[in-house]
Parts: C-alpha cells; sequence; structure tokens
C-alpha cells in the first residue's frame, strides 16, 4: 500500500503546475493577471480516494485508499510570464495518515497508517494558455502525466485560480476511471483528487 501512497505524492508535486482541465474557451482577448508576478508557494492541501473493485464469481470485493494533508515546511516561489510559468526551488513535507478501507464480500477491515515524505526543493517550467479570465490550461500535450499503477494515468491539464489581494489560490479536481494492480491482479478503478494550491506574495 505504501508505494501507490508514494506515487501520488509524485501527483501532488505536479499538481502545483495545475490540475484540472477547462474545455471551454474564451474566444476574445483577456489581459492576464497572472502574467509578470512571482508568488511564494505558501502550502497544498489535497484529498485523495482512490477505489478498486473486482467481481470473482459470487465474490466481489471493493479496496478504497483515502489521503487528506496539508503541506508543512513549505518553500520556493512559481513566477508567471504570459504564456509560461516556472517553479523555482518548491517544495514541502507531508506528515499525514492514509487510510485503505477492504470489503470483500460481507466482511470489511480498516487501516490507518502513518505517511510522511519530503518533496525536496525543485525548479522547473511549462507553457500555459490563459481560458478566459480565471483558468489555465497546458492542454492533452501537457507534460504533467504520472502514473499511480501500471495503466493508470493522471493527465494533469489545467487549474482554476483566484486572486485575492496578495493571495493567489488555484483549485483542481480530477477525476479519472483506469485499472490498478494489486499482488499481480489487475482491477479496475476510478481515481478522484481534489486540491487547493496557495500562492502569496
Amino acid at each position: 500500500m505504501a508505494n501507490k501512497i508514494t506515487v501520488l505524492s509524485a501527483v501532488f508535486v505536479m499538481l502545483m503546475m495545475g490540475a484540472c482541465k477547462k474545455s471551454n474557451s474564451n474566444g476574445g482577448s483577456t489581459t492576464n493577471p497572472l502574467a509578470g508576478g512571482t508568488w511564494n508557494f505558501a502550502g497544498l492541501s489535497s484529498n485523495a480516494k482512490l477505489t478498486a473493485t473486482v467481481s470473482a464469481g459470487p465474490i466481489s470485493g471493493t479496496v478504497i485508499d483515502v489521503i487528506d494533508f496539508r503541506t508543512i515546511d513549505n518553500a520556493g516561489s512559481i513566477a508567471f510570464t504570459a504564456d509560461s510559468m516556472a517553479g523555482s526551488g518548491v517544495g514541502y513535507t507531508i506528515d499525514t495518515t492514509y487510510t485503505t478501507y477492504t470489503y470483500i464480500g460481507s466482511t470489511s477491515d480498516t487501516v490507518t497508517t502513518p505517511y510522511t515524505t519530503t518533496i525536496a526543493p525543485i525548479s522547473s517550467s511549462t507553457r500555459y494558455q490563459l481560458i478566459g479570465s480565471d483558468s489555465i490550461y497546458f492542454g492533452s500535450g501537457t507534460p504533467f502525466a504520472v502514473s499511480l499503477y501500471a495503466g493508470d494515468t493522471i493527465r494533469i491539464e489545467g487549474a482554476h485560480f483566484l486572486m485575492s489581494g496578495n493571495t493567489v489560490t488555484l483549485t483542481s479536481t480530477i477525476n479519472q476511471a483506469g485499472n490498478v494492480t494489486y499482488n499481480s491482479i489487475t482491477v479496475p478503478s476510478v481515481t478522484q483528487i481534489s486540491s487547493t494550491i496557495t500562492l502569496s506574495k
């Protein structure tokens, strides 16, 4: 179980560059309020739920993994131009627990496990497109695609943002169907991730 949660933390690193596909576009010209600004990374709060199901004859089973956290020891900054964003020394620590719920037939089990990891400061950059006045979009060619399991890839394609005074918040939601592998058995799954990234001056 710990391996898949470790990979989830990699997803959250990518979420700092956005994670909510925006499919509609404003055809008119819009001033980009993010352009020219540099913001400190103030934290990331996320919750994730992965549900896997299997049915073999009369026996059916469901495994649900849940994690909910807010980062600590936040570091680094993100600078925006009109069409790109660059993270400089962005890093943080996650100190939380994750819970696994297992249901097989009429029996159930719940296990809560401590989870702590530190993401060392990294620097990266990517291009984006402004959508309307409150979203950025990377498109299907996004460089941010992370596999939680073999065959279950989360594509991170954009983000909704809100500017208020000295704070920018980026919110994201991903719902994606795929497959996961438990003990060499591949079963269908659904991954749900919701996050709020906070940047400040």
